[in-house]
């Protein structure tokens, strides 16, 4: 990635602000970098009108089983399409692989990105094989200049990804809050010094175990309606669990859409590194590597962030959420919209339960409103991790 006059790679800077914000508003259809194919070809000077994204059958099912989440509509031909959607649908949270640009790689060159939080809204799912049409836009960005994780200067970027039918019928929007920063200065400041990861004894392992055959397993509510009438104010969702994360789990989710974007080897990667040779970082064997390898591998995130080990990329953990939902409001509720803050990490080896109570129903243009509180908890450190809120469409009684 070329430097403008004025930038400093690795650093957040007012001047790499000022070229980011040259971006905003502007609709965004070629793909990034995090996104495409490292194919080494030249980008288009001037952009389509729109992204187009689809999710094969096959892709549907490989995406699910990354994430552990059976639900036969997103597998099983034949019972989906006794379901009220007549075909294989994608899990809710897919929808954010239709964007085409993010905080990850889009301005202040060389800085690390974490998720400060997600939007979600849905007017109906996106069905496998169907091609959709997507822009993502820049809303806005700024600095922080006093962030004590970042041991100084941060950023913020903020992005609205729209997504529509080929006839320009809406599907949903993906909107996304970034916290950019200098990997150098977040490891001089120390914030996770006194954090180590956990090891598990059989016995902890075996009341995991449980607790997946218990909620994980059991509650699933499939093709029997939930009916808004016999939800109340206060009902507890059912928790599920989920981990403890380790690296299989977390590179078989991560490689659910297989090799592209960054997550390339051999020729690939090297035309990768030729077209951004500031962008990897080095392993342990001094061979460069994308930033993302910090999922998965301790030695990277104690080298270059100074944190405890690996971390779960906050993508698992809203699949993780939409799951739990789907799983107790069944095939005839719709999730419609979700509203995520994340406030803490599952490093490498943290199990995670995943939560939601009812906080509010309501009748809106004829549909049937349910509003929960959502929110996750990891185990064994009890760290409130997200926070959230979720609203989901359930049938009536009188329409049965």
């Amino acid at each position: 990635m070329a430097l403008e006059e004025g930038e400093v790679w690795g650093e957040v800077t007012d001047r790499s602000l000022e070229v980011l914000l040259e971006r905003k508003g502007v609709p965004r259809t070629s793909r990034g970098s995090m996104m495409s194919i490292a194919d080494g070809k030249k980008k288009p000077k001037k952009q389509p009108e729109s992204a187009f994204f689809a999710m094969s059958a096959e892709t549907v099912a490989r995406f699910c089983r990354g994430f552990a989440d059976m639900n036969p509509l997103y597998h099983n031909p034949g019972y989906a399409a006794q379901s009220p959607w007549g075909r294989i649908i994608a899990p809710p949270a897919a929808l954010c692989y239709a964007e085409t640009t993010n905080g990850a790689s889009d301005g202040f060159p060389g800085c690390h990105t974490i998720w400060r939080g997600v939007e979600y809204d849905w007017k109906r799912p996106m069905f496998a094989d169907e091609v959709v049409k997507c822009v993502t836009c820049l809303k806005d960005a700024n600095i922080i200049r006093d962030s004590k994780f970042a041991g100084g200067m941060a950023a913020v970027q903020d992005y609205e990804t729209r997504i529509t039918t080929m006839e320009d019928e809406y599907i949903g929007a993906y909107r996304t809050s970034w916290h950019r920063f200098s990997r150098s200065k977040a490891k001089e400041s120390g914030k996770y010094a006194d954090i180590e990861r956990h090891t598990w004894t059989d016995e902890e392992l075996d009341a995991v175990w449980a607790e997946y055959h218990e909620q994980n397993m059991t509650n699933i509510q499939g093709s029997e309606p939930l009916y808004f009438e016999d939800v109340e104010v206060g009902t507890q969702v059912p928790y599920i669990i989920k981990g403890p994360v380790t690296l299989t789990s977390k590179i078989a989710f991560e490689m659910a859409f297989g090799a592209m974007g960054w997550f390339v080897g051999h020729e690939l990667a090297l035309k990768l590194w030729e077209r951004s040779p500031r962008l990897p970082i080095r392993n342990e064997e001094n061979v460069p590597e994308p930033p993302v390898a910090i999922h998965w591998t301790n030695e990277r995130c104690e080298t270059y962030l100074g944190m405890p080990g690996a971390y779960e990329a906050g993508h698992e953990r809203l699949n993780w959420l939409t799951q739990m939902a789907n799983n107790w409001i069944g095939d005839h509720g719709i999730i419609r919209s979700m509203n995520v803050q994340f406030r803490g990490f599952h490093w490498q080896g943290d199990a995670c339960r995943l939560h939601a109570e009812v906080t509010g129903k309501r009748v809106v243009d004829g549909e049937n409103i349910v509003d929960l509180k959502i929110w996750t908890q990891s185990h064994p450190r009890d760290q409130r991790t997200t926070d959230g809120q979720m609203t989901v469409q359930l049938p009536s009684k009188a329409e049965a």
